[in-house]
């Protein structure tokens, strides 16, 4: 084979050799190339992954810092400054989700939210409730959960980015070595691939550099975005010798960058504090791992000498197969005076409320205490931690918290609750509190909506205490006082009447004194009583219907005597059509006698005082008229107070208390009227009232005929003060009565045991058993049950309301002192009333003005006892046997049919009437023997067929108006 040949083989198979070496070469250098440039990468990717973390929980700390400062100072440009860093969060937010940095990227969104809804919980707080409502829920366990998991999430990505970089360096270096081997390997074997090596060498150098520029571009990138953030951010060696900082640091500390660059790091701290800090960052240093340190708030130092406090987070990465430390840090300085200034604030509220000698709180809309004072923890005897934040129910306690359950579902509804409750303290003492709830609402979109309330307690347990003493004193005053004028006014009635002879006149003078002084006295007694009981709620009105005409005519007859001791003639001047209005006619005739007596007093001697009645736009109007010298102008203005006087010398002069015109507007107006008055200074005044006018029918009720007594009545006097029965015994005998005297409830029941009598006198302030448990004793025992009582008492009131005013337990209730004509009227119409052959009728109805109308209509030839429900009713026909049932059918949520079956199952079953307000079907009407509704139903028609059902003969005579609905 020719050289040529062989040279040309060796040459092919060295060419082949080379070209199998070139493609194990180049195979083994483009693995190790691409594996650098991707190491490149990887590194680009980290640092911008970083960088872009950093961006992150700097733009998360702005937003905190810029709304801590909106919370204290609550200017708008705050606000609007929060709003920016807000919106800057979510633009780095969604260049970090782009570029797909975080693996948790959902739950860092739902973190991110979480803490965008806490902010507008806190800014929502700070509008409605102050900095105290906004720190608190800064400073929620909830708010500093998510601040942790939102940091932990970061330097988990941190971290992670920190692994990937220094394992894709790891397998670089490796892949280079290994490519290393082959190509000096190569180049060994085979020199003459040279040029495909230095081809190889050239191409790894482009690459390289093309890394190195990407690398530039992204320093460039990262400084540029480090350049922009407004926290300070420096980077140091782990010899703390700076290496790069950003211009809010160089702003921050007050150097230029080749000032900052090049010093070590501690001189940016206090020189006595240095020690420490090298310390500190020794101990980083030594960490072998990446780490995290954030919010560990250090002492700064400015190139001027200004310390101040700095929040700083520091953490590590490899840059270039070497290890920097970064510090990220932020001014605290105004951050420190805001936290310091709503501590404060809010020491300074609680000092203040703590001093209030009330409970106060707030309380949101889950019933959980936000808010309380120190008054709190005393009556409830829990500390702060103990109610702070705990429900509502948990601190009252779950019987207290039933009884206000209602009150507070009222107040979170949008109303303010006011009521008293009983709290007892730790101690055991019962304290009484007046508890005011007022809602809070929210504002801006919320302005609408309850967010929670106030609790407002006032202690009036010594005001109660001041009341019952009130209350304690008036009964002792109505009752010591009213007790021994009965005896003055009774024994001056009985001299002045002739019953120990024929006295001088100078004695009948003397005598007219003191019985004139003694009325005056009375009247003295009952305007403090009344003017007390209006002020308390506890005048209590017999309302009826009236012709004011009557009434006023009574009222001047009533008075005439009075008026013609100072030479005064009192008119009525009225229409001749009947004046309707529905009064309590005892105060009535009060209001009329007062304006009469104030008229007649000021009157000159020969003048007249007119009264006047008319009807005005569905009104009664009466005006008492006089000729005096007028009311002064400057006493208008106060002429209804209490004790109000136009000249103290008219007490002197005229007499009174000055309570009868503040009485009078009270009674007016609580009858449903108004009162004014007129006048002009030498011409008389006027003062007049307006009641409205009753309009509706008003039914005829047959009159009450005087009561007769056949024979000499024996009576039992049970009266607590001797004297007082006495005078009592001496105006009965002077009546044509027999009486017997008792001195207490057990006496009173041994005379009934052994003697007969016709009725019975009782004081209800009796030594012993009282009276009102004597009259019940009385009704409970069949002897006695229908044995009549005629209350005679300075409490005659307070035992009406007792007795819930039903007729049929007393006949008549009578006021200390004893009007002596009132007794023998009330004792003659009780004892005549006494007729066991009369029928026995049952009145079932609960409206107590029907049941007492009905019982006059029909009292002189029928006996009745009242039933107001369904088991009252029963009651009694289990008891006793009656010869009618009157029945209403509209008892209260029951019905009256439901009592036809107890009826019928009577034998003999009574005859029944129904007498009702509604209309009856028909068929319904099968089960009653009549049936009457009361609209239609007139006195005489309601009489006659009570006496058609009962068989008895009648004439219902001559009638009078009087309501009967």
């Amino acid at each position: 084979m020719p050289s040529s040949a062989i040279f040309l083989k060796k040459i092919k198979v060295a060419m082949a050799g080379g070209v199998v070496l070139m493609v194990v070469v180049g195979t083994a250098s483009y693995l190790a190339i691409s594996r650098l440039l991707e190491t490149a990468q990887s590194r680009v990717r980290t640092e911008d992954t970083l960088v872009m973390l950093e961006r992150v929980d700097s733009s998360l700390r702005t937003a905190e810092s810029t709304l801590r400062q909106y919370l204290l100072s609550g200017r708008e440009d705050d606000l609007a400054a929060f709003q920016e860093a807000r919106v800057e969060l979510r633009a780095v937010r969604a260049r970090t989700r782009s570029a797909n940095v975080l693996q948790e990227s959902a739950d860092f969104d739902e973190l991110i939210n979480q803490r965008a809804q806490t902010a507008n919980q806190a800014i929502a707080a700070r509008k409605a409730g102050g900095p105290e409502a906004a720190a608190a829920v800064l400073a929620s366990d909830a708010s500093r959960e998510l601040r942790l998991r939102t940091n932990a999430l970061l330097e988990g990505a941190r971290s992670r980015e920190a692994y990937k970089w220094r394992d894709a360096q790891a397998a670089a270096e490796r892949s280079a070595q290994w490519a290393q081997g082959f190509i000096v390997a190569g180049s060994l074997l085979f020199f003459a691939m040279l040029g495909w090596v230095v081809y190889v060498v050239k191409h790894y150098e482009r690459v390289r550099k093309l890394g190195e520029a990407q690398l530039r571009d992204s320093e460039a990138m990262s400084r540029s975005i480090t350049e922009g953030m407004v926290e300070a951010v420096i980077t140091t060696t782990s010899e703390d010798i700076v290496l790069e900082a950003n211009a809010a640091a160089l702003q921050l500390f007050g150097y230029e960058r080749s000032e900052l660059v090049g010093r070590d790091v501690s001189e940016l701290v206090p020189e006595r504090l240095r020690g420490q800090y090298k310390e500190f960052t020794a101990m980083m240093h030594a960490r072998p791992g990446a780490f995290r340190i954030s919010g560990r708030e250090v002492l700064a130092l400015r190139k001027d000498g200004t310390e101040f406090p700095v929040s700083v987070s520091f953490s590590d990465v490899q840059v270039g197969g070497r290890r920097v430390f970064t510090a990220l840090m932020h001014d605290i300085t105004e951050s420190k005076r805001i936290t310091k200034a709503l501590r404060a604030s809010e020491s300074q509220l609680r000092q203040v409320t703590d001093t209030v000698p009330a409970l106060i709180a707030y309380l949101d809309t889950d019933q959980r205490f936000r808010f309380h004072n120190r008054a709190y923890e005393d009556n409830f005897g829990l500390s702060y931690e103990q109610i702070d934040g705990k429900p509502l129910a948990d601190v009252l306690g779950p019987q207290v918290y039933e009884t206000v359950r209602e009150k507070v579902d009222e107040v979170l509804s949008g109303h303010t609750v006011r009521y008293e409750r009983t709290q007892v303290t730790p101690q055991g003492e019962r304290r009484h509190y007046a508890m005011q709830y007022f809602p809070r609402y929210g504002e801006g979109s919320a302005a609408d909506k309850v967010i929670g309330f106030f609790s407002l307690g006032t202690d009036i347990t010594e005001l109660k205490r001041i009341d019952r003493m009130k209350t304690e004193f008036v009964s002792t005053v109505s009752h010591e006082l009213r007790t021994p004028l009965t005896s003055i006014r009774g024994s001056l009635g009985l001299i002045s009447g002739g019953v120990a002879g024929q006295l001088p006149d100078a004695v009948k003078s003397l005598v007219s004194i003191a019985q004139n002084n003694c009325e005056r006295l009375i009247r003295l007694i009952n305007d403090i009583l009344d003017s007390e009981k209006i002020e308390s709620g506890k005048l209590r009105l017999d309302l009826q219907v009236v012709d004011l005409r009557q009434l006023v005519q009574q009222t001047l007859v009533a008075n005439e005597g009075f008026a013609s001791q100072h030479g005064v003639s009192l008119v009525m001047r009225a229409p001749e059509a009947a004046l309707h209005v529905r009064v309590d006619s005892d105060r009535m005739t009060q209001v009329l006698t007062n304006l009469l007596s104030n008229a007649v007093k000021f009157s000159p001697k020969g003048g007249v005082v007119e009264v006047r009645l008319s009807r005005t736009a569905q009104k009664v109007r009466t005006e008492v008229v006089d000729a005096g010298p007028g009311i002064p102008e400057e006493f208008s203005a106060r002429i209804f107070q209490k004790f109000s006087q136009a000249d103290s010398s008219d007490t002197r002069q005229k007499g009174g208390t000055g309570l009868g015109l503040n009485i009078s507007r009270a009674l007016v107006e609580k009858m449903g009227g108004t009162i004014g008055f007129s006048s002009k200074a030498g011409m008389g005044t006027t003062f007049f009232f307006e009641m409205p006018e009753w309009t509706n029918p008003v039914p005829l009720l047959k009159p009450l005929r005087p009561p007769t007594v056949s024979s000499r009545p024996r009576i039992l006097i049970c009266e607590g003060d001797p004297d007082v029965a006495r005078l009592i015994s001496m105006m009965l005998g002077k009546a044509g009565f027999d009486s017997d005297m008792t001195y207490s409830a057990e006496e009173a029941l041994a005379s009934l045991a052994s003697n007969s009598y016709d009725a019975v006198t009782v004081d209800l302030k009796l030594p012993g058993q009282n009276g009102v448990s004597f009259i019940g004793q009385l009704r409970e025992d069949e002897s006695t049950r229908n044995l009549p009582v005629v209350v005679i008492s300075a409490m005659a009131e307070q035992g009406e309301l007792q007795f819930n005013r039903k007729p049929h337990t007393v006949s008549d209730w009578l006021k200390k002192p004893i009007d002596e004509h009132l007794l023998i009227h009330s004792l003659r119409r009780a004892v005549a009333s006494l007729d066991s052959g009369k029928p026995r009728i049952l009145h079932v109805e609960d409206d107590l003005d029907i049941q007492r109308i009905t019982a006059a209509i029909a009292q002189e030839f029928a006996s009745f006892e009242f039933a107001a429900t369904l088991d009252e009713a029963r009651a009694l026909l289990r008891e006793h046997t009656f010869d009618l049932v009157l029945l209403d059918l509209a008892l209260g949520s029951h019905s009256g049919w439901d009592l036809f079956e107890d009826i019928d199952a009577l034998d003999p079953r009574p005859p029944v009437i129904v007498f009702s307000a509604g209309d009856v079907e028909p068929s319904d009407g099968r089960y009653a023997d009549a049936v009457l509704v009361k609209a239609h139903t007139s006195n005489t028609e309601l009489l006659n067929t009570i006496q058609r059902v009962l068989q008895i003969p009648g004439d219902p005579g001559p009638t009078r108006p009087q309501a009967l609905s």
